[in-house]
């Protein structure tokens, strides 16, 4: 929910006086009505967070039970990624009720959810970005200090959730919970000090996408001129492919919301005033957004697609048994119950962990944690 631009409430509420002696038609003289949007929200927006809440549920799930069942596939970053997309996750049955009618969760909900909220979205991008930064470094073998792989990508986690808290921060200074047209809302009150609303929205687009973006483009690039130069590299083809598929999703999901935030700021700094953009403006900013948020329910999902190992494991699993089971009940093949137990211990060790390129230790908890 963007709540520097409350959705079922911004009726003439961005409306700036200081323009009211620049309109060229007397039908432009009053405030710019946005009923539409308000509209649209109440409509869309509470089906779409529900919808979106099930199903980030469900595949964030999937997910950390498959890395609960096999230590093998349990690595720090795409933990933390699910953590913070959970944590995100979280949100969105608020920003479901808010949408539908008023802010009924009281001052001190209006700031928390806000803040998870924010630091849900900043780490779950810089997660992102930080699980295909770790696959160039293993494609390439960089070696960066004397540090162990496993305490390099803690440190990393703990570096990216305190970024992104310190980022949340600023915002618990200016969201409160406040009374507007006779309705009780959760949004920004900045109190005529208008540089902290552009300062937000350029921090959600450097923060929230160019940063974790450049990343992304960085490790495709350099992941595709190393295969370039080497042949006959299976492993690093299937790195490849996870990276240039969270890039291209990544991308897609973010790109349009960040462009329709870039405008809202030239609207802000009244570069842009008409009534008719501001208009499409804030339906853009809803559609974009909903497009963004997806990324809760479409991370996890596109790990398990793009990921060959997880497909191999529960693959391996799945022919194993089949297997073992057509053997004990054949009676023509001769084999004893002796022969069945050495082909078990057999299926069991056959199967090499050969996806990555580099190791981590395993058995690391979930942080603790928007």
């Amino acid at each position: 929910m963007d709540v520097l631009h409350p959705a079922s409430f911004n009726d003439s509420y961005d409306y700036s006086y200081e323009d009211y002696y620049n309109m060229e038609s007397e039908k432009e003289y009053r405030p710019c009505e946005k009923h539409e949007v308000r509209t649209f929200s109440q409509a869309f927006l509470p089906a779409f967070f529900s919808i979106t809440c099930v199903l980030s549920f469900i595949s964030n799930l999937t997910l950390i039970t498959i890395f609960i069942k096999s230590k093998s596939l349990r690595k720090v970053f795409p933990l933390n990624m699910v953590t913070a997309d959970l944590l995100f996750t979280l949100t969105l049955p608020f920003w479901a009720v808010y949408a539908h009618g008023e802010w009924i969760f009281g001052p001190h909900m209006c700031k928390a959810v806000t803040v998870f909220y924010m630091v849900g979205l900043f780490s779950s991008n810089l997660f992102v970005g930080c699980l295909t930064l770790q696959k160039y470094v293993c494609v390439a073998r960089v070696c960066v200090g004397r540090l162990s792989a496993c305490r390099k990508n803690t440190l990393a986690c703990a570096a990216v959730w305190l970024l992104s808290i310190l980022a949340a921060t600023p915002h618990l200074s200016f969201v409160e919970a406040h009374e507007f047209q006779g309705q009780r809302i959760c949004s920004y009150n900045f109190m005529h000090t208008h540089g902290w609303r552009i300062y937000m929205r350029f921090q959600m687009i450097i923060l929230g996408f160019c940063g974790p973006f450049l990343i992304l483009l960085f490790s495709s690039c350099a992941i595709f001129r190393i295969m370039a130069r080497r042949t006959s590299l299976p492993k690093r083809s299937r790195t490849l492919k996870l990276v240039m598929g969270f890039t291209i999703l990544f991308f897609a999901l973010w790109f349009p919301y960040s462009v329709v935030n870039l405008l809202h700021a030239l609207q802000e700094l009244h570069i842009i005033s008409e009534c008719v953009i501001s208009l499409h403006l804030d339906l853009a900013i809803q559609s974009t957004e909903c497009i963004a948020f997806t990324h809760v329910c479409l991370n996890p999902l596109a790990y398990l697609l793009l990921n060959q190992k997880i497909w191999r494991k529960l693959q391996g699993k799945y022919t194993t048994s089949n297997y073992l089971i057509s053997v004990s009940d054949s009676s023509d093949d001769g084999f004893s119950q002796k022969d069945t137990l050495e082909l078990k211990g057999l299926q069991r060790f056959s199967s090499p962990d050969l996806d990555s390129s580099c190791t981590e230790q395993q058995g690391h908890v979930l942080p603790h944690i928007t």
